[in-house]
């Protein structure tokens, strides 16, 4: 029976904290957040498991983190270059149907992931994309290319 007091206590205690931090954070947490996050399980599953009686400890340590996600996110939010340094920016992979090469090659990302996030947009060719931007949360957004007009009321095509 102290196994389930214990799991109703850090239950209650790990929703308590996810309440103080807020939505945002639970919908875009940064890479470095959620890993910090992680660490949750592992200063509880001791004290669960009773190899360590002190609920304390995992319990102080928990709400630490959650005070230092959410002490980070708020500098972000009032400091933009605090922001600046804890989180990406965004990378122009192709502008006006042409790769950028450098940054695919420094992002890591293949031709065949932009060719992907186009597939995904509805774009089919290249040549039809304005710009493929690589976001902060590692998703490639796609910006279709506006369609020219002829002068005369009727559409180009490239």
């Amino acid at each position: 029976m102290e196994t389930v007091l214990r799991v109703v206590v850090v239950y209650v205690i790990v929703w308590a904290c996810f309440r103080v931090v807020g939505k945002r954070e639970l919908t875009q947490m940064t890479p470095f957040e959620l890993v910090t996050l992680l660490f949750i399980p592992q200063l509880f599953s001791r004290a669960i498991t009773r190899q360590d009686y002190s609920m304390t400890n995992a319990i102080i340590g928990t709400t630490t983190l959650f005070a230092l996600v959410f002490i980070t996110s708020t500098l972000s939010y009032r400091f933009p270059r605090f922001r600046a340094v804890l989180e990406a920016q965004p990378t122009v992979l192709v502008t006006r149907g042409q790769f950028h090469r450098h940054f695919l090659d420094r992002e890591r990302i293949t031709a065949d992931d932009v060719f992907s996030a186009m597939h995904k947009a509805g774009i089919a060719d290249l040549r039809d994309v304005e710009w493929a931007i690589l976001e902060g949360d590692g998703k490639i957004a796609i910006v279709p290319r506006p369609p020219r007009d002829d002068g005369r009321g009727g559409l180009l095509a490239d």
